[in-house]
């Protein structure tokens, strides 16, 4: 049982925080945002009403299982088209109305817009939202301190490494500063993009650096963490 804590991070930002994930409402002048739904139901609706009444977007970063609790109150799904299989295969979707965006896509949520952004490796269709007017990335879980899943179906290191790059050629580039992940602490500097390319770079290279944890992947093979500064990975 996950008890949901809706907190206040200003500037029209709200999360839903079941204290192991968070799911976000972003709001603008005419709508909102929700990006992801949490790892357990609750009454959403209510808990968005209690903040907001404009009308609401559902927009999934990925379709890992703590990302989608909620999705069964929401006729309309958007998701990144490399993810559609995946959420499909999930549960509570049959009589959801599921729409496959592009990279690039902008949701228009009224003086403030938000940017798709492709970033697979977590999992094929893993994508972040950028507000570039504020200098924000809502990352999912492409960038936190973790650790990061990076273990099981869907997971592709050497994707993940080039949305890492991609992503800090970015923040160099000041598209954004602050990032808002559904894991661990928030929000975080974009700087951290890096130490997650060394964590991936050492379980390449320096596999001896490694933590054995508790965790056995489906297969039954040991789950290993690997870490970087503030950012861990979890691998095999």
């Amino acid at each position: 049982m996950f008890k949901t804590e809706t907190v206040n991070y200003g500037g029209g930002i709200y999360a839903f925080d079941q204290g192991m994930v968070r799911a976000f409402l972003i709001l603008g002048k005419e709508r909102a945002l929700l990006f992801d739904t949490g790892i357990e139901p609750f009454d959403l609706k209510s808990a968005i009403g209690e903040i907001t009444p404009l009308p609401v977007i559902l927009y999934l970063s990925h379709s890992d299982i703590d990302h989608i609790g909620g999705i069964g109150e929401f006729d309309t799904i958007y998701v990144h088209e490399a993810e559609v299989k995946r959420l499909m295969a999930a549960e509570k979707t049959e009589k959801s109305n599921i729409i496959p965006l592009k990279e690039g896509f902008e949701f228009d949520l009224g003086e403030r817009r938000l940017e798709l952004i492709h970033c697979p490796g977590h999992t094929p269709g893993s994508g972040a939202l950028l507000d570039s007017k504020n200098k924000l990335l809502f990352s999912g879980d492409t960038i936190s301190y973790g650790p990061v899943y990076m273990f099981g179906e869907g997971r592709d290191d050497s994707e993940y490494l080039r949305t890492l790059g991609r992503l800090l050629d970015m923040y160099k580039d000041e598209q954004f500063e602050k990032v808002y992940p559904c894991h661990n602490t928030c929000p975080i500097d974009g700087g951290v993009t890096e130490d997650l390319i060394k964590c991936m770079e050492e379980i390449r290279e320096r596999p001896e650096n490694r933590i054995k944890t508790p965790m056995k992947d489906n297969e039954g093979r040991t789950v290993f963490e690997y870490r970087k500064g503030k950012c861990g990975i979890y691998h095999i």
